[in-house]
């Protein structure tokens, strides 16, 4: 219940936002019912929807989960293995094997491929089947935030600049919603950038968040002699990197789409140095 509430409490934020900067304060400044307000506000209301279908998708979109009995093929060239046994690595509390890059959700109870992070504001695990919507919800999240400051922004400068030369003020609600959206809108912009930046490193480097972690570790470790190197064999190059995720076709990218593949094996970097 409380993760639903949560998801739906981002719902109607971005609603409230998007909807009462749009009909409040922007309507009438960009001058009502006019080709040039349409073609100003369509790109938004293209962004917003963008993040309600994206959203949809990573809240409802199973990040995948291990099969009953999977067994780690001992042909493979390349298995992740325990530190200390260098077995392939097991879940005691799933009671199965862990492909390559799978780790053990204590929230949702299961090992979950390929992933990311837990997310509160999604009730969901992100892993391998949804990172995808996961990465374009933020990025058109930051998108939209954006362009919402601009226009708002550009509302606040004549709101200044007729308070100053012809003492004309806003009404009280247009300039409640005005700050209050500015805001929020500035807000946005850098806690979801600061996220979107991250995303962006982890989709270039085909790294997760806990890779990155793990990475971060043994980096540390190496600094301090206790091993002699580090070696991450899934970053295949730049391209190759956002295709993984984000689909073959560049034009694509920021469209939704399904994951290719079963989230159980993973193409490698030959001669990893």
């Amino acid at each position: 219940l409380q993760g639903q509430l949560i998801v739906g409490t981002v719902v109607v934020l971005t609603t409230f936002i998007a909807y009462t900067s749009q009909i409040l304060v922007l309507w009438n400044y960009l001058g009502g019912a006019r080709l040039s307000t349409l073609f100003t506000l369509l790109p938004l209301n293209v962004f917003v929807i963008m993040i309600y279908v994206n959203y949809s998708l990573v809240c409802l979109t199973d990040p995948g989960t291990v099969p009953c009995n999977w067994m780690p093929n001992p042909e493979d060239m390349f298995m992740e293995v325990k530190r200390s046994t260098h077995a392939p690595r097991f879940c005691k509390t799933c009671n199965n094997y862990k492909p390559p890059r799978t780790h053990h959700c204590s929230t949702c109870d299961r090992c979950v491929l390929k992933m990311d992070h837990h997310c509160p504001w999604i009730n969901n695990c992100v892993g391998f089947h949804n990172y995808g919507h996961f990465v374009r919800f933020i990025v058109y999240v930051e998108i939209s935030a954006i362009y919402l400051f601009v226009l708002l922004s550009c509302r606040l400068a004549q709101v200044i600049d007729e308070l100053n030369s012809h003492n004309v003020r806003p009404s009280n609600v247009e300039a409640a919603f005005l700050s209050i959206n500015l805001l929020l809108a500035a807000a946005a912009i850098i806690i979801v950038g600061v996220l979107s930046g991250y995303h962006v490193y982890c989709l270039t480097t085909n790294t997760t968040t806990i890779e990155g972690w793990e990475k971060g570790t043994a980096l540390t470790f190496k600094s301090l002699g206790r091993i002699t190197s580090v070696k991450y064999p899934y970053n295949l190059g730049l391209y190759r990197n956002i295709c993984a995720v984000l689909g073959s076709q560049p034009i694509l990218w920021l469209f939704p789409q399904r994951m290719r593949g079963d989230g159980l094996s993973f193409a490698v970097r030959k001669n990893d140095d």
